[in-house]
């Protein structure tokens, strides 16, 4: 089982909605127990408060993104661990997604016993492309992971001429690619409008761990 597969059955979940042309939200969310002692840390080193993010705050932000249209497929991009916890999507805080929108993670897809059975870095690499061809993207901005996601999206945009003007022509629901960062609150209290600002001198702001984004 590889990324053809995921995204066969990812499309399946959209035809049962009812969904003409299939799209989906992928949504990288850092909230395992390591992650969540690290990012506390770096927020009290740092001085800032926009590191860290619950289950509540992203379900909220993504629910939240302003011209969103439902019905959607949400992919969930979690640790094995949280696969593991029945929560994530099934009895716990599913019913917290807004109206119109489904969430899926590996277990519910019925890929997971395949997907675990893989090295960790090929887990890795398949939720990348995963993500990296999602219709939106919505991630951390503190996280390697989601920074090196909207890097290649910003990139492939630029690339084929798809943005407009300025960093910022690259943000927003009417560009090819678009990207959120959950942990910083953007309209609408909906996760800010992400892309990488590739003008940047500094390496951390267009690649890693920054809450300085290109988007307005």
């Amino acid at each position: 089982m590889g990324l053809e597969e995921m995204l066969r059955r990812r499309r399946e979940n959209g035809v049962n909605l009812g969904v003409e042309a299939v799209r989906y939200v992928a949504v990288h969310m850092r909230i395992e127990k390591d992650w969540m002692i690290h990012c506390k840390k770096l927020e009290q080193r740092l001085n800032i408060s926009e590191i860290c993010s619950s289950k509540e705050e992203i379900v909220e932000r993504v629910g939240n993104i302003v011209g969103l249209k439902t019905p959607i497929v949400i992919y969930l991009a979690v640790a094995d661990d949280l696969v593991e916890d029945k929560s994530v999507v099934v009895g716990g805080w599913k019913w917290k997604w807004k109206e119109g929108m489904v969430a899926v993670e590996k277990k519910k897809l019925g890929v997971f016993d395949m997907y675990k059975k893989k090295a960790y870095l090929i887990q890795s690499a398949i939720d990348y492309e995963v993500c990296l061809r999602a219709d939106v993207f919505v991630g951390n901005s503190f996280s390697t992971f989601s920074s090196l996601v909207v890097l290649d999206r910003t990139q492939r945009m630029k690339r084929m001429g798809l943005g407009g003007v300025g960093e910022d022509g690259y943000c927003g629901l009417d560009v090819r690619w678009p990207s959120y960062a959950y942990n910083l609150q953007g309209e609408a209290k909906g996760a800010r409008a992400w892309a990488a600002n590739m003008s940047h001198l500094n390496l951390q702001a267009i690649s890693y761990g920054s809450n300085h984004i290109s988007c307005p």
